[in-house]
């Protein structure tokens, strides 16, 4: 008997090869009674065997050989690719470095310019590739519908070649007219609605997915779709409901569990969420979103052991997961484990050392645990924190300046009431606040910011342009010791500037220098105000640019930036386009508003870390 696997020769009796330990096989097949092996047939089929075996193990060899020069080709050009990444990014650096000394950009506007025409360059490559996918189909259903007429063809032809350029322009007009030649292709409809859901216009998508309801019934990726967008959008009713058609069409699926959870998340329903999480991650436990989601709602809930658990799962996914960090560093710190929290903290800023709610919240445990408010202070601010999430901000300031009276030397309380006097429209008190804030010069925190904020913001809305223009000017010329009020002193300047209209160039320069320094999440209001300014130098592409990526990086609703967006063309458009564009984007508008939800947010920390009473440093901490 012969081995299969080395070729030995075997007795009959043996079911292991003695050479090699192989389980023997045992072909059978029809006998020959008169046909006597002998000695020789076993030598002749055993070397048959073996050059057999020969002859594919050098077919192995030459195929590992192929297969190694592969490896070594795919090396050297990655080593290329490498190279040139390098040397474009050298080139992009050392350009950048020239128009900053040059005094034509500053290196923020060159990155900026640069990411934005990268992520259209990818955008545009995803669609090409989705396109692929469903051209064929759209024609297909054109031509049994009698649709596809040789002009049908042709634009579709030039659909393909369009969404590879720059011109979203050209690809709207183009789709535009596809759908009013077919109609009820739903194959063009569902390719409009994930192209505009690609591209951020959500409410273009919805429509399309509706209508591709309409068109083919009941169908599982629509429906998730849909209830994406309408959640963006905040059509809750209408996301929860196409969702739940979606849960209900595929009912073992990771998607729609997620997605009900997240939409819950986004409407405070955590306990609903956390039931969609749950089940969701039963089917698919590697998705580092849900886990943070379902430790983010846990947290809310006040499950702090098990949100620990859910968002540490989340970072081991994903160790460069920033809101799963920072969470887990808020949950940490709820259970009074300072030296984890911080660990935590400082982790995510290594991540992004430019956001500002990293950079508080380390400066915040890295020093002495703050005391807790005085009593009657605290019931105070809890009064008022609950006045303004009723959208009472009068009532709350009121409460402010009550609890400021139990405690006088807290800057947190002051900045607070400063801002909220800007807010709603009482610049003497504003004003009174922020020099208060002023005289203490507070350093290496957001107070100095939100002193400069607010009491230069009520300067310009109680129309005091010239007043606010020497109060920035004194402010902006101190000895810089706070990079934050900087920053917000060099915005303030750029408006007042912008506004009075006697130097554009230097209101340019001082938003580009707030621009430089200002922290990640307030960048949208330095960039608006390089698209107001280019605006009124009547540089239209540049201001669309501009208002671009403030739209990007800002917080306020995307759907109105987007729309102000589109009434800006490559050439410039009417008056009445720059003047939607211009206010939906309006340097200013909200910038107050914006730092008292970051001070509520410090003052949220503080309350934590005060709880639990214990020095950072001490041996009792985790």
């Amino acid at each position: 008997m012969l081995c299969q696997a080395c070729g030995a020769l075997n007795t009959s009796e043996r079911e292991l090869c003695r050479r090699c330990g192989t389980k023997l096989m045992i072909v059978s097949g029809a006998h020959d009674a008169e046909f006597e092996a002998s000695d020789e047939f076993f030598i002749q089929a055993q070397e048959e065997l073996e050059e057999n075996i020969l002859e594919r193990l050098t077919g192995l060899e030459d195929s590992v050989r192929r297969l190694s020069k592969a490896v070594a080709a795919t090396a050297r050009n990655l080593g290329q690719l490498e190279h040139n990444l390098t040397v474009a990014h050298a080139g992009v650096q050392s350009l950048g470095g020239l128009l900053e000394s040059q005094g034509i950009v500053t290196r923020s506007e060159v990155v900026d310019g640069w990411e934005l025409i990268a992520g259209q360059e990818l955008l545009s490559r995803d669609l090409s590739r989705r396109f692929r996918s469903y051209g064929d189909r759209i024609l297909s259903q054109a031509a049994h519908s009698g649709l596809a007429s040789e002009e049908f063809r042709r634009k579709l032809r030039a659909l393909e070649l369009a969404l590879v350029g720059p011109e979203t322009g050209a690809v709207r007009d183009l789709l535009t007219d596809l759908v009013r030649m077919a109609p009820n292709s739903d194959e063009l409809w569902s390719f409009i609605g994930e192209a505009a859901f690609q591209t951020g216009e959500l409410e273009t998508a919805r429509i399309a997915f509706l209508k591709v309801l309409e068109l083919r019934g009941p169908h599982y990726e629509a429906f998730v779709y849909l209830g994406a967008a309408a959640s963006d959008l905040g059509r809750w009713t209408e996301a929860e409901a196409a969702l739940q058609r979606a849960h209900e069409l595929a009912p073992e699926s990771f998607l729609p569990h997620f997605t009900l959870g997240a939409l819950n998340v986004l409407r405070g329903r955590h306990e609903a969420a956390v039931r969609h999480l749950e089940r969701g991650l039963t089917l698919d436990d590697s998705a580092a979103q849900g886990w943070y989601l379902l430790g983010y709602s846990r947290l809310e809930l006040g499950h702090g052991g098990r949100a620990i658990d859910a968002l540490e799962r989340a970072v081991e996914l994903s160790p460069d997961f920033e809101d799963a960090l920072y969470h887990l560093g808020v949950a940490y710190l709820r259970r009074g484990w300072s030296r984890k929290a911080l660990a935590s903290f400082e982790q995510v800023l290594s991540l992004d050392p430019q956001r500002l709610q990293y950079q508080e919240t380390v400066r915040l445990l890295s020093g002495q645990p703050p005391e807790d408010l005085p009593s009657p202070a605290k019931r105070l601010v809890e009064a008022a924190e609950s006045a303004l999430d009723d959208g009472h901000p009068e009532r709350a300031l009121d409460l402010f300046n009550d609890a400021l009276r139990s405690a006088p030397d807290e800057p947190i309380l002051r900045a607070a009431a400063a801002l909220l006097a800007s807010i709603s429209g009482h610049p003497r008190e504003a004003i009174a606040h922020a020099h208060a804030l002023l005289r203490r010069r507070p350093q290496a925190s957001p107070y100095g910011a939100a002193a400069v904020v607010a009491l230069l913001e009520s300067l310009r809305q109680a129309g005091r342009p010239l007043a606010a223009r020497r109060l920035a000017r004194a402010l902006y010329e101190r000895e810089p010791d706070d990079p934050f009020a900087q920053a917000m002193v060099a915005y303030e300047l750029a408006i007042v500037e912008s506004e009075i209209g006697s130097d554009l160039l230097a209101a340019r320069d001082l938003a580009r220098e707030s621009l430089e320094i200002a922290p990640k999440e307030l960048r949208h209001y330095p960039l608006a105000a390089l698209g107001a300014i280019a605006l009124k130098r009547g540089r239209y592409r540049e201001a669309s640019q501009y208002f671009e990526q403030a739209a990007r990086s800002g917080s306020r609703p995307k759907m109105q930036r987007r729309l102000a967006l589109a009434g800006l063309g490559p050439e410039g458009r009417p008056a009445a386009a720059i003047d939607v564009s211009a206010d939906a984007a309006a340097p200013g508008a909200g910038l107050d508003h914006e730092l008292l939800g970051h001070l509520r947010h410090l003052a949220g920390l503080r309350i934590d870390l005060a709880r639990s009473q214990r020095p950072l440093r001490s041996g009792t901490h985790r």
